[in-house]
């Protein structure tokens, strides 16, 4: 099932009464985190709640915390966002993990060497990790509770930690697990939104305003979609126009569409 059906859920029958429509309001992010990500306000004010509700968890001993995971297609800076996020937690109170690579130590054990003394357990790729992991991590997002076995008894331990992650595709991840996140969907860029953070990429790497802008269009027309493709443009130049527009068409040539424009 596609990652966006999947994401609607049940489409409506033939028929059947619309829903009601949903007010759109205009969300504005005012802080001072996230700068590396372009745009995005409302995800960006969501995970700044998040990381603000677990200074209260950890204060009160209340659980207010909301896991979040960023779903959607690759190269829309969902890992960009996830590190922003990062950044703003002290290292000895977090942990970051690659979905594909947590089993070869195993989540349990990833917590356990912190005494559960951690905020959050951020998840790059979750849609990647391996059945024993998810239950671990069901249990952590539910009860905060670990079980470990040892010299043949069991003992819990308990880690309050908020969980933020990405996804590409929501369908290999167990519902049960799902259900304890608040999902937030990031589509692929439209023409607007993916100059902007062509032009604001190329500039952190020596481009002028009006080279960052032509190369955004040029990537854009010859069907890049993704800000990965434009940050390695960006690193391979280093503010040499003649060298991105000459790797460009190289990558063009040599990309298959179909790669190129997801």
């Amino acid at each position: 099932m596609p990652l966006l059906d999947f994401f609607k859920r049940k489409r409506l029958d033939e028929g059947a009464k619309p829903r009601p429509t949903v007010p759109k309001i205009e969300v504005r992010y005012t802080g001072e985190n996230f700068k590396m990500v372009e745009g995005l306000d409302d995800v960006k004010v969501v995970l700044e709640r998040s990381l603000k509700l677990q200074s209260e968890t950890r204060l009160t001993g209340q659980d207010y915390r909301v896991h979040i995971l960023l779903a959607g297609p690759p190269g829309i800076a969902k890992t960009l966002l996830l590190m922003s996020a990062e950044k703003e937690i002290p290292q000895e109170r977090r942990i970051f993990l690659l979905g594909s690579q947590v089993s070869k130590a195993g989540l349990r054990n990833k917590i356990l060497e912190t005494r559960g003394e951690i905020d959050f357990v951020l998840i790059d790729e979750l849609d990647k990790m391996g059945k024993s992991d998810y239950d671990v991590l069901l249990s952590l997002m539910q009860t905060g509770r670990i079980s470990v076995l040892k010299a043949g008894l069991e003992a819990e331990t308990l880690c309050m930690a908020t969980v933020l992650a990405t996804a590409n595709y929501l369908e290999k991840i167990p519902a049960e697990v799902l259900d304890r996140f608040m999902i937030l969907y990031l589509p692929q860029y439209n023409v607007e939104d993916f100059e902007k953070v062509a032009v604001r990429t190329f500039k952190q790497y020596g481009f002028d305003d009006g080279p960052a802008a032509e190369l955004a269009k040029l990537m854009w027309s010859m069907g890049f979609r993704s800000a990965r493709d434009v940050l390695r443009v960006a690193r391979y130049a280093r503010g040499d126009a003649v060298q991105a527009r000459t790797v460009l068409t190289i990558m063009a040539s040599r990309t298959p569409p179909e790669v190129r424009r997801k």
